[in-house]
């Protein structure tokens, strides 16, 4: 991967996780407030709400985090460590955890407390949907990484 690349890629993490990190402290506080006032009768699922969706947006941060490692590692040409499959599974662990999140919020929303309409079961299927597809996706490549380091490992010892 040329240096380029990797600037590029970089750049784009810094711009994700500065857009997780407003959304995180401005955006969510605000929509938080619009919601409250315009639906006063769930306002108590204010403070729960906003920590769970805090808690996905914490598990994008942790990925990102983990991909800016992986980008260090492809630019020393030292991607094909064991060390590097222990970033990967925590890229995974946090796409499963901020499936799981989208899942129960999307059930107790509308299951328990019986408020959001199709759109918002739209909305949380299909969030589900393309976060364990891309989780499972992440397994897969996790397990050709590993296949790639034990390759390469075979590959050093005949030479």
């Amino acid at each position: 991967m040329t240096n380029s690349a990797i600037a590029l890629l970089r750049a784009s993490l810094i711009a994700i996780f500065l857009g997780a990190l407003s959304a995180q402290t401005l955006i969510l506080p605000l929509l938080i407030a619009e919601s409250v006032s315009i639906h006063p009768e769930v306002a108590y699922l204010a403070t729960p709400y906003r920590w769970v969706v805090t808690a996905g947006i914490i598990c994008l941060q942790v990925a990102l985090a983990c991909i800016w490692i992986l980008l260090s590692k492809v630019q020393r040409q030292r991607i094909f460590e064991n060390s590097s499959l222990r970033w990967v599974t925590t890229i995974i662990c946090a796409s499963a955890i901020a499936t799981f999140l989208v899942l129960g919020l999307g059930f107790h929303l509308l299951a328990i407390v019986g408020a959001g309409g199709p759109g918002v079961f739209l909305m949380v299927a299909g969030t589900v949907a393309f976060g364990s597809a891309a989780t499972w996706l992440l397994v897969v490549m996790r397990n050709l990484l590993a296949s790639a380091i034990g390759l390469e490992a075979e590959m050093r010892a005949v030479i």
